[in-house]
């Protein structure tokens, strides 16, 4: 091939890559984040209704259900992310992926066992786990009173794309929703606190071209 007919492809390449013909996985710029969540526990606000759970401890006589563990966490990506960078990119992020969650449960002075806590991501300012766009992310194993816990939780697989596009618009709730229960012949009233903190890890594909 000639020298001038190299030139000639190499100008139309350019001129192609500009105009977006080539623009999607050439151009791609992946980056790997990890957004820190994290969920206070704490018992004083889980006593029944209509009971005092000012008193002494005694031996509960029969299974007492405790109020049900539901609070909303607003979480800005990018401000979690910490990376001044990532500004620029939210404009031209294409997906976000939930490569993998990690928990831990630490501090832990409950005296109940923690059930099984169920946790969900709804759009921005949303405050029930059952809420209109509310999808469940995953579930944290039930906890033994005291313990300190770490894992990997695995996402719902059934919601993976959806929650990939709530991602998107980078500003969600994040809900914990659980019934504690303290079995009979286990201390009563519920005392003690925890902290569940969760790390959201994140696969971002973002496309210079985008801004064009």
């Amino acid at each position: 091939m000639t020298r001038s007919a190299l030139l000639f492809l190499a100008v139309i390449s350019l001129f192609s890559l500009a105009c977006g013909w080539f623009d999607d996985e050439l151009t791609d710029i992946t980056y790997r984040e990890k957004v820190p969540v994290s969920f206070p526990i704490n018992a004083d606000i889980l006593c029944p209704e209509g009971v005092d759970c000012s008193e002494n401890s005694t031996n509960a006589a029969n299974d007492i259900e405790l109020m049900e563990i539901e609070f909303d966490v607003q979480i800005d990506v990018v401000e979690s992310m910490g990376n001044a960078k990532l500004q620029d990119v939210a404009s031209r992020l294409r997906t976000i992926e939930i490569t993998s969650i990690d928990y831990e449960i630490r501090d832990n002075t409950l005296n109940f066992d923690l059930p099984d806590i169920k946790i969900y991501l709804g759009p921005k300012g949303t405050e029930k786990h059952n809420a209109a766009g509310a999808l469940e992310l995953t579930t944290i194993p039930s906890t033994a009173a005291g313990k300190s816990v770490s894992g990997n939780a695995p996402t719902v697989a059934a919601n993976k794309q959806s929650l990939n596009e709530l991602l998107k618009t980078l500003q969600f709730s994040a809900i914990p929703y659980a019934k504690p229960v303290i079995k009979k012949g286990k201390p009563f009233p519920p005392t003690g606190k925890a902290d569940l903190k969760l790390t959201l890890n994140l696969k971002l594909v973002a496309n210079p071209l985008d801004a064009i």
